[in-house]
Parts: structure tokens; sequence; C-alpha cells
């Protein structure tokens, strides 16, 4: 079986769901420094811990999406592959940001999230719909 073939084309949403799945146990990590055992340097790092946990827990939902239009071996194309893996990562990652530099106004910021929604947005409602297509043929 060709390695295409194996993965319907979209083998990037499987190393991206890992890479999530990694940066997700980091944060993990991180949280227990914040919330569980409160240690000075963690929580002069991460100034909003709800944030932190925020992140945490959208990196985990990326995965499992990235992972469930993984399983579903559908061939999606690469203009809405691309979208779903740098959506996957810079979303939680707006969380990150936010707990790190809480009330920052920054139009770089600014821009760095409404790119990634808009990135998202993209890439994974049009997986869904090629998906929906899919299971009615």
């Amino acid at each position: 079986m060709a390695e295409e073939d194996r993965h319907a084309g979209n083998v990037i949403l499987l190393r991206i769901a890992c890479v999530s799945l990694l940066i997700a146990l980091v944060l993990a990590w991180c949280l227990v420094g914040t919330h569980a055992m409160k240690l000075p340097a963690a929580l002069e790092l991460f100034k909003d811990p709800d944030k932190l946990l925020s992140a945490h827990l959208d990196f985990l939902m990326m995965t499992m999406l990235l992972l469930g239009f993984y399983a579903a071996k559908v061939p999606l194309a690469i203009y809405v592959r691309i979208p779903m893996a740098i959506g996957s990562i810079t979303n939680p990652t707006a969380f990150l940001i936010e707990s790190i530099c809480p009330g920052s106004e920054s139009p770089i910021i600014g821009m760095f999230i409404m790119t990634s929604i808009t990135l998202t947005t993209f890439g994974y409602g049009m997986a869904a719909i090629k998906v929906f297509r899919s299971s009615l043929k």
C-alpha cells in the first residue's frame, strides 16, 4: 500500500496532532506548577493561569479534531489541510500568549489572533463540508 493511499494524503494532520498533543502535555506540567504547586517562577511566567488552562484544553481539542479528520480517511485538498494544521497550533497559542501577556493590546497580537481564527475556521469548515459530502455518496 502506497504511503499516499494509507494516509489519504492527510499525513500532515497526524503529524500536527502529535505535535499538538506533546505541547498539551508540556502545558499540563505548567498547570501543575501554577495551579497545584504555585511555583513563583511559573506564576511569574504565566500571569493568567486560567488562560493557560484554556490553551492546554484547546491544544487537546485540536489534537482530537485532527485525529478525527485523519481517521475519516477522506482526502482533503492541500488548501484545506494547511489552514487546519496552522490553525490547530496558532489558535491555542493565542490563549498561551494571553496567559503570558494578559490584557495586551498589541496590534501584532490582534492580527495574529484574527489570522489564526480565520485560518482555523476556513480549514475546519472546508474539511467538515468535504467529509459530510463524502458521507452522502
